[in-house]
């Protein structure tokens, strides 16, 4: 049952961007415990068009607030920062990972126990994709 629920997750959600079409997948969600305010959310981002899309607001209606973050070595120690937006380039990805580009999810308006799905929505000027992100433990 596991791996049909992931099998499904895996399904491409696809936005037409202008000339651009975007498409994520991938995408999960460290699982953490009940009290935990802030979560971390990973997924890939694909442009399958011939110009770049900038991405720049993330929400979801299972968070507070949702945010785009970048971790930076800082002269040799690890530092988490906003950025203010995702550049997809044309024909190419953004892999949002552990230990670089992540989204934080902070505030969750709910139980997130592992297995639970939760929605994402990230969006900028000419660009929408829309992201499936299941809780997992890493």
């Amino acid at each position: 049952m596991r791996a049909l629920l992931w099998l499904l997750l895996v399904v491409v959600t696809v936005a037409q961007a202008g000339d651009a079409t975007l498409a994520a997948r991938d995408g999960w969600i460290r699982a953490a415990p009940p009290v935990a305010k802030v979560r971390a959310g990973y997924l890939v981002i694909e442009n399958r068009g011939d110009a770049e899309v900038v991405l720049d607001t993330a929400t979801s209606v299972d968070f507070g607030a949702v945010e785009i973050h970048e971790m930076i070595n800082d002269a040799g120690t690890m530092r988490m920062r906003r950025v203010p937006e995702l550049r997809v380039p044309a024909n190419g990805r953004v892999e949002l990972k552990p230990g670089g580009l992540h989204l934080m999810l902070f505030r969750p308006q709910r139980e997130l126990p592992e297995g639970a799905e939760v929605k994402i929505a990230l969006q900028g000027p000419k660009a929408r994709v829309e992201a499936r992100l299941l809780v997992r433990a890493p």
